[in-house]
């Protein structure tokens, strides 16, 4: 998927569905604090947005490299 810079935003929410990040860290066996400190977010915040709060642009773009794999765990520093 194309994640152009004036689409990023209409993608912030990326996955729609809050369930398939809590599915996509539970695959990796890794806890909140470590999956979503690759991406520069705290625990409690990735708690938030695996229950529906909307993900900033910045994160929704890292989010949607990762899982494309574009980006790999090294490429991340958390």
């Amino acid at each position: 998927m194309d994640l152009a810079p004036e689409t990023a935003a209409q993608n912030a929410g990326w996955p729609a569905a809050p369930h398939e990040l809590r599915r996509l860290r539970i695959r990796k066996r890794e806890s909140q604090e470590k999956f979503w400190s690759r991406f520069g977010v705290t625990q409690s915040s990735g708690s938030r947005f695996e229950t529906g709060v909307m993900i900033p642009p910045p994160v929704a773009i890292l989010l949607r490299l990762y899982v494309n794999g574009t980006l790999k765990d090294d490429d991340l520093h958390g």
